[in-house]
């Protein structure tokens, strides 16, 4: 099977699944799901194996953009002189090349070397580090593909600034009034709060078997992006929804946007329904109705798969019609009551996420995504350890709502997460 008839096969059974959904057939719709998951599967292991067999090549053509090769003749002194400074060399193929050599535990060339060592010094300050830096691409490419699957994290704003960044936090503002002529302008009663983003450490690892380190570069640097994607998106994507902040005797993280929720005097942003039970239009309506006004335009619906099929699927309105339903403009995607409806594995089960994610989070990103490898020579496998440092937290709570299983919650407490959590 080609990706291009997986991607057309997939396509067709999600808009059969919508259609019996449209028609009320929940089980035959259940069934229409399996279908999707077990053709991803049948997909993932046609991928694994094309990736086992690439593997086999031991001797792979040499990539046209490598450092020091040129149509197999050696670059000249002059085009040696006529390299990259250290901040273009980050972005370079020519580093990808070296930077993927080195991690595999292949030789590099005396220029490739160069090159590596002058981007790792600009980057780490000392080539002792054990810390190798990751491609500008590669970093690139590994937040593009945590974005795709987790979707809130890829929906935040961000800012990459070292250090301490300071934020302002709306917390209430008073209504704007007109005035007569002769009258004084009163007060304003707006309240902000100041917060820091510092610096959480986000560090996952991914263990290569040997045999997959004999495979070609070309096919090697897209493997360890999307695997590194996985495990630093996980963490990114929980970071931004249910981080819990520097607690006492926990680990800092940042500030997730359900956490903050939670954490509000009285919890006026949140709706909750009973555990067992499908949420009511009027529960949807309520949760949507505290938003403000100006957030309106990017809000999305945020919940994981068992939520948006076994919840969200089966809300009805008045007349009986799901408000669940396909977007015509994109492809597999889906809609609820206008707003586009993401599937997000951060999400709990039974917890639903209504939020203008761009406007209402800020994710301050203070060091870019390295790596570190570790060899296990007896097992024939090496770890691959990546490491960030980032911080977040909402800019405001009015730009989200959490429609969620009463059971979900924690018992409110005299001291909050937030109360606990305003200098992180």
């Amino acid at each position: 099977m080609k990706r291009k008839e997986y991607e057309t096969k997939r396509a067709q059974l999600m808009n059969e699944a919508q259609q019996l959904i449209n028609e009320g057939k929940t089980e035959e719709a259940q069934k229409k799901m399996q279908e999707i998951t077990d053709l991803d599967e049948q997909w993932d292991a046609i991928a694994q194996a094309q990736a086992n067999f690439n593997a086999l090549n031991k001797d792979p053509k040499p990539y046209e953009g490598m450092v020091g090769y040129n149509g197999g003749e050696k670059l000249d002194a002059g085009q040696e002189n006529a390299r990259p400074e250290a901040e273009q060399a980050w972005a370079s193929k020519e580093y990808e090349q070296a930077w993927a050599k080195s991690i595999m535990g292949k030789q590099l060339t005396d220029m490739e070397r160069k090159t590596f060592e002058m981007v790792n010094e600009a980057y780490t300050h000392t080539t002792d580090n054990t810390q190798i830096v990751i491609p500008k691409n590669v970093s690139k490419h590994i937040w593009e593909f945590a974005g795709e699957m987790y979707p809130y994290f890829n929906a935040v704003s961000k800012s990459y600034v070292n250090g301490t960044l300071s934020m302002i936090q709306e917390k209430s503002s008073t209504d704007a009034k007109w005035y007569e002529e002769d009258n004084t302008t009163e007060d304003g009663k707006e309240t902000f709060k100041e917060f820091q983003l510092n610096g959480c450490e986000l560090s996952r690892a991914i263990t290569i078997s040997w045999k997959l380190k004999e495979m070609a570069i070309e096919e090697f640097i897209p493997y360890i992006e999307r695997k590194m994607a996985r495990k630093m998106g996980a963490a990114a994507g929980y970071g931004t929804t249910h981080g819990k902040g520097a607690i006492s005797g926990q680990k800092p993280e940042p500030i997730g946007t359900v956490t903050a929720l939670i954490a509000e005097e009285g919890r006026p942003q949140i709706v909750t329904y009973a555990k067992g039970k499908t949420p009511t239009y009027e529960n949807f309506t309520n949760a949507r109705s505290k938003i403000k006004s100006g957030y309106g335009a990017g809000l999305k619906v945020y919940a994981n798969s068992y939520t948006i099929w076994n919840v969200i699927a089966n809300v009805q309105d008045g007349n009986k019609r799901p408000i669940f339903s396909l977007d015509p403009r994109e492809n597999g995607g889906f809609k609820v009551l206008g707003m586009p409806c993401m599937e997000d594995d951060s999400m709990a089960d039974g917890e639903i996420l209504i939020s203008n994610a761009e406007e209402g989070y800020h994710l301050n990103i203070n060091k870019e995504v390295s790596m570190m490898t570790e060899d296990h020579v007896k097992l024939r496998k090496t770890d691959y350890c990546g490491y960030a440092i980032m911080d977040g937290n909402i800019l405001t709570s009015k730009a989200h709502a959490l429609l969620t299983c009463a059971e979900n919650l924690p018992e409110v407490t005299e001291q909050t997460t937030a109360d606990q959590t305003d200098n992180s």
